[in-house]
């Protein structure tokens, strides 16, 4: 998109969820390839569905605005603490109990990731505001779509039937107010009807990143997708110093590698609470 001079992440993102909609929509009703959704009424949409939805679109909302305050390696360092945000925001929801080897685990990160933020030259006081507000907006979201997937009798696929709609107007939002003036002045319009395919392209890509999210999280849990998404975080801060030489400070990579640590040791200890809770069940399970 950047070759194409469509500059517009929100309206691309917008496009993808829009499109998720329809092809859930397609999918799980005209098709009728799914078990249909339950107890789905007009009060449940906007108490229960509807602001999971929203949260989704405020993150990649918020998300995308980080890039024009921060550099890509220290946003993808601060995604490091998003297990932090998540522990604490499961935990407050009753959704998981946390033992005290992830608690250790998490507060090791917590530090290593204000090391790297005291370290970052770039930081701003809008930036900052912004990764917070991004963590915090994407730790609800997980806590609220976790509920709705594990705690409700729906199909993966209707749920995000449902979501993607909120999620594609709170964005359509945010590039209207963000975006929609420089589109306008630079015939954007013109760029998606000159490479149709490519947009296309984009948006069934994000079918597919939306359908595979909502699939780990039925399975799993949200800290699962978590661990998935940190994977790629070294690999984007290294590619951020050699392609856009970007600056890290010895500071910023000491406490990246701390909050690394952390991040490898809650995994570890997520796996052996794991083992512990499937252990305590089996000598019930073997019972006459």
């Amino acid at each position: 998109m950047v070759d194409l001079k469509f500059k517009y992440p929100m309206a691309v993102a917008a496009m993808g969820m829009g499109f998720a909609s329809i092809a859930c929509y397609i999918y799980c009703d005209l098709l009728k390839a799914v078990p249909p959704a339950a107890a789905v009424d007009v009060r449940f949409y906007w108490t229960r569905i509807f602001p999971v939805g929203a949260c989704q679109g405020l993150t990649l909302f918020l998300g995308n605005q980080m890039y024009f305050y921060l550099t890509v390696a220290f946003i993808e360092m601060s995604r490091a603490s998003l297990p932090v945000t998540t522990m604490l925001a499961l935990w407050a929801a009753r959704l998981e109990t946390p033992t005290a080897a992830v608690i250790r685990a998490v507060c090791l990160t917590a530090v290593g990731c204000a090391i790297a933020a005291y370290g970052e030259v770039h930081l701003s006081v809008i930036g900052g505001l912004l990764v917070v507000s991004n963590l915090s907006m994407e730790s609800l979201r997980l806590v609220m779509t976790q509920y709705l997937l594990v705690g409700c009798d729906m199909h993966p696929l209707q749920s995000l039937k449902f979501i993607a709609p909120a999620a594609t107007l709170t964005l359509l939002a945010g590039s209207a107010v963000r975006e929609y003036p420089g589109m306008v002045a630079n015939n954007a319009a013109a760029i998606v009807a000159k490479y149709p395919f490519h947009f296309l392209l984009a948006a069934c890509l994000g079918l597919v990143v939306n359908v595979l999210g909502v699939v780990i999280i039925k399975l799993s849990s949200a800290t699962t997708l978590k661990v998935l998404a940190a994977v790629r975080g070294p690999i984007v801060v290294m590619c951020g110093v050699l392609l856009f030489a970007e600056a890290v400070t010895m500071i910023e990579f000491f406490g990246y590698s701390i909050a690394l640590g952390g991040f490898i040791w809650y995994q570890y200890a997520l796996t052996q609470k794991a083992a512990a809770e499937a252990a305590a069940k089996a000598p019930a399970l073997a019972k006459p």
